[in-house]
Parts: structure tokens; sequence; C-alpha cells
């Protein structure tokens, strides 16, 4: 009725929860009469007339501008694909989310890292409506759940001068886990210092930024509790080490131990990104 047949409702239902406890609350989905392939779908509060949606951070929320989102986000999606179509085996884009994540038949080198990023950015800094947030990228090889590296790309539109956590353009982010990488490192970490009674759990990988291969690993010591209940084999964690290491060697080259007696958990990630020599930084600042 008022948008003179410019949609074709697929749902129109009341979605009362015992969360929102709202019996004015429906859930609806629209389809675009002239392109079907932009469905629109949001909460809509008939007592007061208003849209909501979750995945949306928007002053115009309307009708009109969720359209507009998702026929610039398909645009988008296909920009992406396009660029990088010669590049890529494989390729999901995730606009909701900011990520990408792309298939390679061999691990990305520096420059491969450098021209992502340029043909990223160069799609993504026309679409600041669309695209609000940097760019996760994440790089992973076939048969791999996840990539060992992830790359930050962030837009030229893109203004993170207000936010706490800051990453530098191009940073070099490392997965703990899903990728083969990933998986060595955790399996050499294992051998070398984990015992039955005192285990070690990787936390975190840092990548040299410029040496794709030099990584500073930390892994957390637990051991057995003092006093265990019914379950003896209870631990707890005690302290966090810290080792440098290059792959595919892994040879240890420096090794640190944190204890939490005397350095505190809470906030160990932070502590220990400001033990990092500069070229394995990839936060501009954070609290």
């Amino acid at each position: 009725m008022h948008h003179k047949d410019k949609y074709e409702v697929l749902t129109f239902k009341r979605d009362f929860n015992t969360a929102s406890m709202n019996p004015d609350l429906f859930w609806v989905e629209l389809k675009l009469i002239e392109n079907p392939d932009i469905i629109i779908n949001f909460d809509w509060n008939a007592k007061n007339n208003a849209l909501y949606i979750s995945s949306h951070n928007r002053q115009d929320l309307s009708i009109e501008s969720l359209t507009r989102y998702q026929q610039q986000e398909i645009v988008l999606r296909k920009e992406i694909h396009e660029t990088l179509d010669n590049d890529v085996l494989d390729m999901e884009v995730n606009v909701f989310n900011h990520t990408i994540s792309i298939t390679l038949e061999k691990e990305p080198t520096q420059k491969d890292f450098e021209t992502f990023s340029r043909k990223i950015d160069y799609v993504l800094q026309d679409y600041p409506d669309t695209w609000t947030q940097e760019a996760h990228v994440d790089f992973k090889l076939k048969d791999e759940k996840k990539g060992f590296y992830e790359l930050i790309v962030k837009p030229n539109t893109y203004n993170d001068s207000k936010l706490t956590f800051r990453y530098y353009p191009n940073a070099i982010v490392a997965n703990n886990s899903g990728s083969k990488k990933a998986e060595h490192i955790d399996h050499v970490i294992q051998q070398e210092f984990s015992k039955p009674e005192s285990p070690i759990y990787l936390k975190h990988i840092w990548v040299n930024q410029s040496k794709l291969n030099s990584f500073y690993i930390a892994f957390e010591n637990h051991e057995p509790l003092k006093r265990p209940e019914k379950n003896k084999h209870l631990t707890e964690a005690v302290g966090v080490y810290m080792v440098e290491m290059n792959y595919p060697n892994l040879d240890m080259k420096t090794l640190t131990y944190y204890d939490y007696k005397t350095t505190p958990r809470d906030g160990i990630f932070l502590y220990l990104i400001d033990q990092l020599p500069e070229d394995y930084q990839y936060l501009i600042e954070h609290p």
C-alpha cells in the first residue's frame, strides 16, 4: 500500500518472544519485485510503525535505505569477485561481518599481501556506506578451515581515530587454529613443553610484519590444583611462556616466562604485546 507494489511480502508473522515480551513486534521479509535477488528483512513494530534490525547501525533506517544497502552489497560483492577472480581459487565475502575469505594454491607472500590489499581497498573505498569498517581478509589453502594469515585492509574512507583498538594499515595477524601451519606449530610446542601433569595451551602467535615466517608465540602453562576435590586431574593456569621461533625449522631463540603470581592474568594479552619488538606490533594503540 505504501510502496505501490514495489515489494512482494514473503513473510509477515508475529515475532513475540520471551526476550522482547512485545506483542506488537512482527518479523517481515520483503522481495524487491524488479530484482528478486534483493530480499530485506526486519522487525516491525505495529504500534509505532518503526523498523528494527540488529545488523545495521544506521540513522536512516527505513525500507528504502535497507533496499539501497542490499543493492550496494550485491554490486560490491560482485566487484570484489571480478577484481580478484584471476588471483584466487575460491572466495567468500561477508559484508555484514566485514570479512573476506580467500583460498589460494600456495601460501601468500609479502608481495601477495600488498597486491590484495591494494585491489580490495580500491573496491571498498567506493562503498563507504556499505563497508563501514576495516576488512579482515583470511588467506587459506585448499582443505583448510581457516588460514594462518589474516590481513587487515583499512579503506581510505574509514576513520578509526576514536577507537581504542586500532590496527596499522595492512597489519598481518595470525590465527591460532584451523590451518596446517598453526597445527604444526602447536604440535612442536606441545612436544617441547607439555607434560602429562602440566599441560600447556597455545594462546597467541604474533607475526613479524615484514618477515612472515618469524614468530613470537605465547602459550599458557597449567599445573595440578593444589587442593583437588574428586578429580585429581584438574589443573589451573599458573603463567605464560613467550618464545621466539622461525618457521619451518622452528628454532627457538628466546624464551621468557611470566608467572601469574607477579604478572596478573587479567590483561596478560595486552601486557605481552608491549613486550614485543616493534616489527611484531600490529596495533597502533590500546588501553
